[in-house]
């Protein structure tokens, strides 16, 4: 048998799904099916960099998640979401890297075609402290 202070620290892969946000502190709240409901405490999101450069984006409320808590399910971190039956992929190809918005619009770089597309469903702003170059053997503006 393990020491109880061992056991107590054990951590468990959970599944739920985000509750409530906290955007000033990017952390949320989930409900874990498999704890009869249980509704965590806030947890942080997980994020590939924090410091000097930063990410920044929430789960929605509603949104499926993958979660690493302590054994009593008090503490833990919200490793990000997971594509289900309900919520799937945009797109099926290893070579895109897709971002889709709410409202249509998307963001991807295929890199087996070298290609940037921006499809927007607004204005877009380009904001620059100096200057703005643009460089291509071809520009079309219309």
């Amino acid at each position: 048998m393990l020491p109880e202070t061992f056991a107590e620290s054990a951590v468990t892969l959970k599944f739920g799904f985000v509750t409530a946000l906290d955007e000033a502190l990017g952390r949320v709240r989930c409900r874990v099916p498999d704890l009869d409901d249980l509704e965590t405490w806030w947890l942080p999101v997980l994020r590939p960099k924090t410091h000097r450069d930063r990410h920044w984006s929430l789960p929605d409320v509603g949104e499926h998640v993958a979660l690493l808590l302590d054994a009593r399910g008090e503490v833990g971190v919200v490793l990000g979401a997971i594509f289900s039956q309900r919520d799937t992929p945009p797109v099926q190809n290893v070579d895109r890297h897709h971002v889709r918005f709410d409202d249509a619009t998307w963001i991807e770089y295929d890199r087996a075609a070298h290609r940037l597309t921006v499809s927007c469903r607004g204005d877009i702003e380009i904001l620059s402290d100096t200057h703005i170059t643009l460089r291509a053997p071809r520009i079309d503006l219309n």
